[in-house]
């Protein structure tokens, strides 16, 4: 059975927010499956701004906010995963290749192979300075360097690991990410009536809310709500009145 775009943008949700909230890298079970899904999501959204009618704004800009939310959430998951591998990388950690995207094992092993070699240059220099010999002119074979990575990473005698801290930036970020999902929980929110019928649209805590029919009542972020209540497709309801 085809997967509807709210089941998509869950996953989407749940992945991102693994990636925000914690130091490890996650695991996507099927990647292609997960980047085609998203490609379909963001091909739909766009088909349904491309599609309103020029006489209901409101809709279109529910659409609009919808399909920026989610880009956005697409871009901070793969920075965060990259922040984590250039982490891993520097530390020379041992990835598990299973848990990356294609294109990321290719961008841990060049990480992985410059901080290698860094590693053993500043370890020559080192000993040279300390030994007081002649500075060694290094020359690392690329070849040589490849066949190293690669018995490195495929050797069972080098644990696979992903440590709890891997840098002051990565948990910074991580600190300021959860302070954000904190942030969005405590969101503001205001009581509306619809007057319109109105499509699932994704609110500004990034939950999904809708779609919702015609004098429904509901509890929405106060910048979704706003946009509604401007476009006239609800009115603000006073709890006290």
């Amino acid at each position: 059975m085809d997967k509807t775009q709210e089941e998509i943008y869950l996953f989407l949700f749940r992945a991102w927010k693994h990636e925000v909230s914690s130091n490890k890298i996650g695991k996507i079970k099927d990647k292609d499956i997960f980047l085609k899904d998203m490609q379909f999501l963001i091909n739909k959204i766009k088909e349904s701004i491309e599609k309103s009618d020029k006489k209901e704004k409101v809709i279109k800009r529910i659409h609009e906010k919808t399909l920026e939310n989610i880009l956005y959430m697409i871009k901070d998951f793969f920075d965060m995963r990259s922040e984590k591998i250039l982490n891993l990388s520097r530390s020379l950690q041992i990835i598990d290749e299973k848990t990356l995207f294609p294109v990321e094992r290719d961008y841990y092993k060049q990480l992985f192979l410059a901080f290698k070699g860094d590693s053993k240059t500043k370890k020559y220099l080192l000993a040279s300075i300390e030994n007081n010999h002649n500075i060694p002119d290094i020359k690392i074979d690329e070849k040589e360097k490849s066949q190293e990575i690669n018995t490195q990473i495929n050797s069972n005698s080098i644990p696979i690991l992903e440590p709890d801290e891997i840098s002051t930036n990565m948990e910074s970020k991580i600190a300021g990410n959860n302070q954000m999902l904190k942030k969005n929980q405590d969101e503001e929110y205001i009581l509306i009536r619809f007057t319109k019928n109105i499509p699932a649209l994704v609110g500004k805590d990034l939950k999904v809310y809708g779609p919702f029919q015609k004098e429904d009542i509901a509890q929405l972020p106060i910048q979704n709500a706003s946009i509604l209540i401007e476009e006239n497709a609800a009115i603000k309801i006073n709890p006290e009145s």
